[in-house]
């Protein structure tokens, strides 16, 4: 019997990817596309750095498009068998290729990956998929070339060292970190990518290399993004509604909001009609952002294009909405102190990625999620000079801390 058409692996992600890449080029012009990559790919990486103010519209679509194609074409090489991880790894690669990743930046961490695979004659699958997230620090590939009077070879050739030392190191490291949280946040690599970043951020200034954060935002573009949010929601409802699968003899949508029952790995579950639960994520996401006016831009969608990446793997719509909760609440405390407006972008990518936090709600209730909302937010937008802004996963260390330090004091007080 012919395998049905959604079932081949990665076939669904491949097709969406190319579907950017079209769009981007039906936005713009050839010319304009190739003008607009020029300018992503030679400059800063850090954060934030939106891409869609430096390259435009166009051009940043055939970026996260190609960055897409890359990640899904690593993990095909290395014969990396899919998972709900896998689903939300492409969706943080691609989320992030708004701003601060491209194939550029991208290619010596992966190819790390696979040397320590080679190597320690590791798995290279589960290798090759934590170097796809160390991508997070592709920022810190490119850096040298801004920061310094190397000639152009020199920076190009200690940038690709450090490049696939990040995917090298990044196995051996997070496995260790994991102990750290003990599994309470999905971005378990981001975590350990901020350490990293600390660490090599202190280097760089051991040396004398200094160097601001920046701070570009596009604007007036958020009815594309509205309608690009919509359109891959839709999609992936319908991937997963058309799709056959024995993993639920009888499955009913309802399932979906019962994720209390199931473990982490919702794909391993329910297979493809996990695409549903990231389709309803998305959708959920648009209502937030209409219920408090916020703008969307590159970062913005960068993080809820994570979020419902992570549908397939840990991401549930009720076990995240008391964490949202906390973290608005957050926002809104600095707004009042400050000035600064709780819809604006920072406090929005905050928002969003907390929700990494979803299994320490799951886990320990609804008030406890929301208190971790409100730490996570607090951490989110302070440890951004810790490491220069070379952690793309801010929000992923972000939920490492908090996670570290909320959950010894929620165990202490249900033992009392």
């Amino acid at each position: 019997m012919q395998e049905h058409f959604f079932k081949k692996p990665y076939r669904v992600h491949s097709m969406l990817f190319c579907l950017f890449i079209v769009a981007g080029l039906a936005y713009a012009t050839p010319i304009g596309v190739f003008e607009g990559l020029v300018e992503i790919f030679s400059r800063p990486d850090i954060l934030v750095h939106d891409y869609i103010h430096t390259g435009g519209f166009g051009a940043t679509l055939v970026n996260v498009g190609l960055s897409g194609l890359l990640a899904v074409g690593s993990l095909v090489l290395a014969k990396h068998e899919p998972s709900g991880l896998t689903k939300g790894t492409l969706w943080l690669v691609i989320g992030l290729a708004f701003f601060g990743k491209n194939p550029t930046n991208m290619l010596p961490i992966i190819v790390g990956g696979f040397l320590y695979a080679i190597v320690n004659n590791a798995p290279m699958g589960d290798s090759v998929l934590r170097a796809m997230l160390a991508t997070c620090l592709a920022p810190a590939v490119t850096q040298l070339a801004h920061v310094t009077n190397f000639q152009p070879f020199l920076a190009a050739l200690l940038g690709v060292t450090i490049g696939l030392l990040i995917g090298y190191l990044i196995n051996p490291l997070a496995l260790h970190m994991f102990a750290a949280h003990k599994g309470f946040t999905l971005y378990n690599v981001g975590f350990t990518a901020g350490i990293i970043g600390m660490g090599i951020y202190a280097i760089f200034r051991l040396f004398g290399l200094e160097f601001d954060t920046l701070d570009l935002w596009s604007k007036g573009y958020s009815l594309h993004l509205k309608a690009l949010l919509g359109l891959v929601s839709l999609y992936y409802i319908v991937c997963g509604s058309f799709t056959k699968t024995k993993a639920v003899k009888k499955f009913r949508v309802s399932q979906l909001f019962q994720f209390h029952k199931y473990e982490i790995d919702f794909f391993k579950e329910f297979e493809e009609k996990a695409y549903i639960n990231m389709g309803i994520i998305g959708l959920a996401c648009l209502a937030y952002m209409w219920l408090i006016g916020g703008e969307y831009n590159g970062p913005v969608i960068g993080a809820i294009l994570s979020v419902v990446g992570f549908g397939a793997f840990g991401k549930a719509l009720f076990s995240s909405i008391p964490i949202v909760m906390g973290a608005t609440l957050a926002a809104l405390i600095n707004q009042h102190f400050t000035g600064i407006p709780y819809n604006s972008g920072g406090f929005l990518v905050a928002i969003f990625f907390s929700t990494c936090l979803a299994p320490l709600c799951k886990s320990f209730g609804i008030w406890w999620g929301f208190v971790a909302g409100i730490l996570h937010c607090a951490f989110a937008i302070t440890i951004s000079p810790y490491h220069g802004g070379m952690n793309l996963y801010n929000n992923g260390m972000a939920g490492g801390l908090t996670a570290m330090i909320l959950v010894p004091i929620i165990l202490f007080f249900k033992e009392a």
